[in-house]
């Protein structure tokens, strides 16, 4: 799931002054914790294991919670759908911007979709068809006299998870890239954004070669982004960054591959 952004106007928004401190904590989990429709899970279980993995709130209490937030937020809307609940942030594309799109997996709310949610003039989307793991890349532009009326879940500012900004891409037509341009930035990478650096040269980078089984597993990789559609570079080099960026890195090709088919909305397949 593509990592959501806080603007830190949330904190001063006049809306959730009537919210205690938990309730807050839970606004910011359900933002963080949003598909790309605005959707997500609303059971009490699901949201005390995402918010309070740490503390004894019961579900009774994580309930009442939940529905005061909607009581005092009107951008948050608790449903049910054949006996189970769900969330929907109402404003969520104000916001949230993903750079490839990925239709939600949760049932809409009745009334979907919301007048604001519909197609405008100034919203571009690609003509092309998506198959069932193919990218649609889609440009939002900034809509008129918003107003200073703060949103529960608005996202930008303050990251949370990976440190890549939620930037709009501009609509390209482009080819995807070819298995051979997915392997060249692969082994770039392994190599450049995992290699070593001496402590009288912090500047320079030795490379990190990959051994003969790594190799193999590079290009494994490489012919499964492009048969699954293809892989923009630039995602690849985000992916190397990531997992050399956790606090304890593991530097393996397969958590680059793991990360970077949660990041394209890719069903979990055979490990690499």
């Amino acid at each position: 799931m593509p990592k959501r952004w806080f603007d830190p106007a949330f904190f001063t928004d006049e809306k959730m002054k009537r919210a205690t401190v938990p309730e807050r904590l839970l606004a910011a989990a359900i933002i963080a914790n949003q598909d790309d429709d605005g959707r997500l899970r609303g059971d009490p279980a699901y949201l005390r294991a995402i918010t309070f993995l740490y503390d004894d709130y019961s579900l009774e209490e994580v309930k009442a919670m939940r529905d005061h937030l909607a009581e005092v937020n009107p951008n948050i809307i608790v449903y049910k759908n054949a006996g189970d609940e769900y969330i929907q942030l109402r404003h969520h594309r104000r916001y949230q911007k993903p750079r490839y799109y990925h239709p939600s997996k949760f049932p809409a709310p009745p009334g979907w979709p919301f007048e604001e949610e519909l197609p405008a003039s100034n919203q571009k989307e690609t003509e092309q068809q998506p198959s069932d793991n193919h990218l649609v890349t889609k440009e939002h532009t900034e809509g008129k006299g918003k107003g200073n009326n703060l949103d529960l879940d608005k996202g930008k500012g303050i990251g949370i998870g990976r440190g890549m900004a939620a930037q709009t891409p501009s609509p390209s037509t482009r080819a995807p890239p070819s298995e051979i341009q997915i392997l060249h930035r692969l082994t770039e990478c392994f190599k450049r954004e995992w290699g070593r650096v001496k402590a009288e040269a912090l500047d320079k980078v030795i490379p990190r070669e990959p051994t003969a089984k790594e190799s193999a597993q590079l290009r494994d990789l490489a012919r499964e982004l492009s048969s699954a559609g293809g892989c923009p570079l630039e995602t690849i080099d985000e992916a190397f960054r990531d997992v050399a960026g956790q606090p304890q890195p593991k530097m393996h090709i397969s958590y680059v591959r793991k990360v970077l088919r949660a990041w394209l909305g890719l069903e979990r397949g055979p490990p690499g």
